[in-house]
């Protein structure tokens, strides 16, 4: 399997999810309101899985799983996992940001599950926000693959079929830097500082991972390209690279464009 928890982890109804979660949080704002809300993170993950058990609610923290893809392997931990199915993230934030709640469903998608919460003990009042997704591994392994100006070289070749057996075992949707760790060491590419020149000025130096010596490569996961497209197109002709090869990743398509000078 592409995919293994430590643990079988089971999908529950919104009901079933409901009912853990309100009791869960009952604890989350005791804990607040006993310990603060300047401890570490840490603090109070531990002091919540300790209350959940002993309201009777199996509680496992840092639950791992593992992602494979050949020879490839990622390692994640879910902080706390209640009732072998509910997943809860906790944080220490001064505001909770996209990129946490990014983070928690990236958990459900590879739990297999579709409800869980991301709970931040920083904030005056415990701030749970909700986290849920209809996606699942068949929905994410389904997408169309599109191409611009793909060159038909061997390494180009090579990593549009590297990135279309990932996309097809794991699926898409996941976190994005998992995706660019398992192109780079599937390609074995590097990541290099690139001279920058305005025309003969050398302006600085942008560390870039290359697919070749001549043509850097770029991995995104954007809805609107347009505006991204535009810049990576600026960065290239500041650098001596023929050109840079960029997939970008959306649910239901693969995109394969090659920006040239």
């Amino acid at each position: 399997m592409p995919i293994e928890t430590s643990i079988p982890i089971h999908c529950i109804s919104q009901q079933e999810f409901h009912e853990i979660d309100a009791r869960m949080m009952a604890h989350a704002f005791d804990i607040q309101n006993e310990f603060g809300r300047l401890l570490d993170e840490v603090i109070y993950k531990k002091a919540l899985a300790e209350r959940c058990i002993l309201d009777g609610m199996p509680a496992r923290r840092e639950v791992g799983i593992r992602v494979r893809h050949k020879s490839f392997a990622k390692e994640y931990f879910i902080d706390l996992l209640l009732c072998d199915s509910t997943v809860i993230e906790a944080k220490t934030a001064r505001e909770t940001l996209a990129a946490h709640r990014g983070q928690g469903i990236n958990y459900l998608l590879l739990a297999g599950t579709k409800h869980g919460s991301l709970v931040n003990f920083r904030p005056p009042r415990v701030a749970r926000h909700f986290l849920s997704t209809r996606l699942t591994h068949d929905i994410r392994r389904t997408f169309e693959t599109t191409e611009s100006n793909w060159p038909s070289y061997e390494a180009f070749t090579k990593l549009r079929d590297s990135m279309i057996e990932l996309g097809r075992d794991i699926g898409l949707g996941l976190d994005l830097p998992l995706y660019k760790e398992a192109i780079s060491h599937l390609m074995q590419s590097t990541r290099h500082l690139v001279p920058l020149k305005d025309g003969s000025s050398l302006v600085g130096h942008h560390e870039m991972t290359l697919l070749t010596p001549d043509a850097g490569l770029a991995v995104k996961a954007l809805n609107e390209t347009s505006d991204f497209k535009v810049h990576l197109h600026r960065l290239l002709v500041l650098t001596p690279l023929s050109g840079i090869a960029w997939i970008n990743l959306k649910l239901g398509e693969v995109r394969f464009e090659h920006l040239r000078r």
